[in-house]
């Protein structure tokens, strides 16, 4: 039993890979829940949206994978455009009261997120997926705006266009280099700690 485990995280592609093949068509559905969740409810925000991006499509890379990457950028770029859409309505009804609202305009990240969002309403949300406590509140602060809607679907769209194609490109091309291959674990932890850590440190420098 010991020996699995360590082979599974030296060697995480050999057990990764068939578990994904098995799982069919499945696993697009399973993926498209997961970053639908991620990206349309803040109660969700902890589930690791880029690195999965990254690293199914670094599985897909592999010759034994049967996940075809095509079908992964269509299925996540559905799913994040979608549940940005949702988090758009959710910004419309900020003004009702409720805990969830409360807890969302009384954030930190909130505000900051505000000030960032009215000087840069554009590259907001073109990038801010990118920016783990930017990408968390973009929607809903455009949603509470004068920005129709129109707008933020032509924009979201191409935001999550721009996000879904360089985490499913990279994680493509560099899933075929001996350097991911060999580190795929720790190269997957690292991306999956990387924006709590990067949220957490934002929390210390906005206090002090």
């Amino acid at each position: 039993m010991l020996n699995l485990i360590i082979n599974f995280f030296i060697h995480p592609l050999n057990y990764i890979v068939p578990i994904a093949d098995k799982m069919n068509g499945w696993i697009y559905l399973i993926l498209f829940i997961w970053i639908f969740l991620e990206t349309a409810y803040v109660i969700f925000s902890f589930l690791p949206g880029q690195s999965v991006l990254f690293l199914t499509s670094t599985i897909a890379a592999s010759p034994h994978s049967k996940l075809n990457l095509i079908v992964l950028f269509v299925v996540f770029l559905t799913a994040a455009t979608i549940g940005s859409v949702v988090k758009f309505r959710q910004g419309k009804k900020l003004g009702q009261h409720s805990k969830l609202t409360k807890e969302i305009q009384t954030s930190d990240q909130m505000e900051k997120t505000q000030a960032y969002f009215n000087h840069n309403e554009k590259s907001s949300l073109l990038l801010s997926r990118f920016v783990p406590f930017l990408g968390l509140f973009v929607p809903i602060i455009a949603g509470n705006s004068d920005m129709s809607f129109q707008r933020f679907n032509k924009l979201n769209f191409l935001g999550a266009l721009i996000w879904v194609g360089a985490c499913c490109l990279a994680g493509y091309y560099l899933g075929t280099t001996p350097f991911v291959k060999r580190y795929f674990t720790l190269i997957f932890f690292t991306l999956a700690i990387l924006p709590v850590i990067a949220r957490q440190l934002y929390k210390l420098v906005s206090r002090a």
